[in-house]
């Protein structure tokens, strides 16, 4: 049975719903004690995902595991929050759901701090939290790239970012939308060469176009603030595409650790 003070973080994205059980909420977060993911498609309609909700999770909460609570990063609306509330409710649990501009340690400078991706957002709460440059770039490789600016003066705050295609989308959306060309991995990412069949100049050229974004946003901060900034990259893409830039350093489970350090920010570290 787990500790008391664990807490079991759930990651609600477009693509999957990850989960994982961190053992004392009040030690670091390097690896989870438990891992898992089902595809998000599997939970739909969100507004009925009440009993898959319940099956897939129960492994994780009272009275297998004294869970503490339950943290929750969601990008998927309403329906799907109240789903895992029932959730949390029927186990006896609470439920902490993450919100943008919570605490004056972080803040955004979004227009509508509540349109800005929660996963985004818990991913730039732990770049503050790791972080000794005063301008970082984060970029996330998922369903879609995301790119983040977060800058350090006498808070951190995130000036804003870009979110474009990702890598997987884009070679799905190469395939699905012509009549010949294939279906590809990823990988050649950092050749140097010329490309010389089809499968490379998709990989490479999917690759290249990432590249040139990032680079793009990292040169304009460089400009603005006359230092290079931090890279960090994240996501399920991040290890790939890290041959692009060997300096960068790679911030894993970053929704997991952006949730785990609202929740002790909210002053709920201790255990109940």
């Amino acid at each position: 049975m787990s500790k008391a003070g664990s807490v079991l973080c759930i990651d609600a994205g477009n693509t999957l719903v990850k989960w994982c059980l961190h053992a004392d909420v009040n030690a670091p977060f390097v690896q989870p004690s438990a891992f898992f993911s089902h595809a998000t498609a599997e939970f739909k309609p969100f507004s009925e995902s009440f009993s898959a909700l319940q099956l897939q999770l129960a492994p994780c909460l009272p009275p297998l595991h004294a869970v503490q609570a339950v943290l929750l990063s969601n990008v998927l609306g309403t329906d799907f929050e109240q789903s895992v509330r029932a959730v949390c409710a029927a186990a006896g649990v609470p439920l902490h759901v993450l919100t943008v501009n919570r605490h004056a340690e972080v803040q955004s400078a979004y227009e509508n701090p509540a349109t800005l991706g929660k996963d985004r957002w818990a991913a730039c709460l732990a770049l503050s939290e790791v972080s000794k440059a005063k301008v970082n770039l984060l970029v996330s490789f998922g369903t879609a790239t995301t790119l983040d600016v977060m800058v350090k003066n006498s808070q951190w705050q995130h000036l804003g970012g870009f979110i474009v295609p990702g890598v997987e989308t884009m070679l799905h959306s190469l395939h699905a939308n012509t009549a010949e060309l294939p279906k590809v991995q990823v990988e050649g990412l950092g050749a140097t060469t010329w490309p010389t069949s089809t499968q490379q100049a998709i990989a490479w050229g999917v690759g290249r176009m990432q590249k040139a974004m990032v680079d793009s946003v990292a040169t304009q901060l460089t400009s603005e603030y006359g230092e290079p900034a931090a890279v960090w990259l994240t996501g399920g893409f991040a290890p790939a595409m890290q041959v692009h830039w060997p300096q960068a350093s790679l911030l894993e489970h970053a929704v997991f650790k952006g949730l785990l350090l609202d929740y002790r920010l909210a002053g709920k570290g201790a255990a109940a």
